[in-house]
């Protein structure tokens, strides 16, 4: 073993792209892209770079930032079904270990979620609708939930005294 590798990785040396990097880089058949990854996507030091260097005036780094800023933008006229988006609700509900959501009720019509039902506390409430809220095709979120009445705490005990 060499004393630059470690681990498998080979440091101090030019890195190989293409199929088979070490073979091709024995061929002579590869490129250095020291600011692009394995899919081909740029690096998140290399992206706040552009964005800084753009606010400065830098035309070739707004270039790079906007050539693959394209998420978000379907095809012209799609719209998101409501049993999609329902869907997806239920599934955030259901996963996100933070809402306990057995009594919450969910409807979706035109892109507006309504929420309705109980959860045990405010931050629930809230997380519920934060986890709706930024789902694909959601345009509003009718957050109708109440907080549950918790049983308060009886300063005299009177469950306790004896009626005569």
């Amino acid at each position: 073993m060499a004393g630059d590798e470690f681990g498998g990785r080979q440091f101090g040396r030019a890195t190989a792209y293409g199929a088979g990097s070490q073979l091709a880089a024995a061929r002579g058949e590869w490129r250095e892209r020291p600011d692009w990854n394995e899919r081909n996507e740029r690096g998140w030091f290399d992206k706040a770079s552009d964005e800084v260097a753009s606010w400065f005036g830098d035309e070739a780094a707004t270039r790079r930032r906007e050539l693959y800023d394209h998420r978000g933008h379907g095809p012209a006229g799609y719209k998101r079904s409501d049993d999609r988006i329902l869907e997806d609700a239920s599934d955030a509900l259901t996963d996100d270990w933070h809402v306990d959501a057995r009594k919450v009720q969910i409807t979706v019509s035109n892109g507006e979620v309504t929420l309705e039902g109980t959860v045990p506390s405010r931050q629930q409430k809230r997380r519920a609708e934060d986890c709706v809220e930024d789902l694909s095709g959601v345009r509003h979120v009718q957050n109708n939930l109440r907080v549950e009445e918790s049983p308060s705490w009886d300063r005299n005990n009177s469950s306790d005294t004896i009626s005569s």
